[in-house]
């Protein structure tokens, strides 16, 4: 299966998303949120249960709840616990070096995707996960 995940506080992120994806027809199932936090309970109650976890998360940086950095800082710790790989792309509007950077310090984060999403990214999402 492919499911895929948005965590992003902005619903014009979303709508668009939601837009792509339908178009593009490449994702079977998608979710969509803006509470971090909650999508972290999520994945630790689900922790073995593959058919419910996503394959793929795109996430924002900044968010109220919890920003990426947190986000990722707790996912670390339940990473090698998940019965199967979760991919992570950074999605943000930030085009900061030291983001991007920083980003590289997470290894299950795949990469960092500048705003606005596109069918070109989804397609490259896809194929990059066909691939592996």
């Amino acid at each position: 299966m492919n499911r895929i995940l948005m965590i992003d506080d902005n619903p014009m992120e979303h709508f668009i998303a939601l837009k792509l994806l339908k178009n593009t027809g490449l994702f079977e199932n998608t979710k969509h949120v803006t509470n971090g936090l909650e999508t972290l309970k999520f994945i630790e109650q689900n922790l073995t249960n593959t058919d419910e976890l996503p394959d793929v998360i795109l996430l924002d940086i900044n968010m109220p709840d919890i920003n990426a950095w947190g986000f990722l800082d707790r996912y670390k710790q339940l990473h090698q616990n998940i019965s199967k790989p979760i991919d992570i792309y950074i999605v943000s509007s930030s085009i900061d070096a030291d983001d991007m950077l920083k980003s590289k310090t997470y290894p299950f984060v795949k990469s960092y995707l500048v705003k606005p999403l596109s069918a070109d990214i989804l397609v490259k999402i896809y194929n990059d996960r066909a691939k592996a």
